[in-house]
């Protein structure tokens, strides 16, 4: 059987591997991941056939329409599916400093049409911009009724009729507010006229001597 030997100090399987029925499975998967990686500048054809003759599904005598049939048979199970896309995530990790080393080349080569994408890349990752957000809450502790006075009168000064008034505050409503509005314009007054009076100040001596 043409399968991987699996020995325990090469890793440990991810639980979708481990999910599969055996090895013959989980090798099919890995084949057909390193074909599928190995041929990245080729087409992707026969790679499912051939995974499945190197795990063992078929032999020296078994025809290739027989292996292209069992390997299609495979990538429509869900549990090879997730498998695959877990030993795929791996090998795309893998990869990472091959990533970083064509980056690199990026930004030591200042005539590379993206020289400065690659540069800004590497600043934005080694040494982020921090941005520093103030906001400031001021809380206001609003009287109701004060509020309905203020709501009236804007809705005034927009020109809304006495009928929609009626609609939005309703008949006892619209009557309270204007009382209430009619109360404080009156106190208003009241306090300015008190704020308006001239303080006359009077000497005592001079007053003790009206008297006398």
């Amino acid at each position: 059987m043409n399968a991987i030997a699996r020995k325990q100090e090469y890793g440990e399987l991810g639980p979708a591997m481990k999910a599969l029925p055996n090895d013959r499975w989980r090798a099919f998967v890995e084949f057909y991941v390193f074909a599928s990686f190995a041929n990245s500048r080729k087409n992707n054809f026969g790679a499912q056939a051939e995974a499945a003759r190197k795990a063992g599904f078929g032999d020296a005598k078994t025809r290739p329409k027989t292996l292209t049939q069992i390997g299609w048979k495979l990538m429509r199970d869900d549990r090879i599916i997730a498998a695959v896309a877990e030993e795929s995530r791996k090998l795309l990790r893998a990869g990472a400093p091959e990533a970083v080393k064509a980056a690199l080349n990026g930004v030591r080569d200042p005539e590379h049409k993206d020289h400065a994408r690659f540069v800004r890349m590497f600043l934005d990752r080694t040494d982020p911009v921090t941005t520093h957000q103030e906001i400031s809450v001021t809380h206001r502790n609003i009287d109701p009724d004060q509020e309905a006075i203020e709501e009236l009168r804007a809705l005034r000064q927009l020109g809304t009729s006495r009928e929609k008034l009626l609609e939005l505050f309703g008949g006892n409503g619209l009557a309270r507010v204007e009382a209430l509005e009619a109360s404080d314009a009156a106190q208003r007054a009241r306090d300015a006229k008190v704020i308006d009076g001239e303080a006359v100040e009077i000497d005592p001596e001079r007053q003790g001597d009206a008297h006398g």
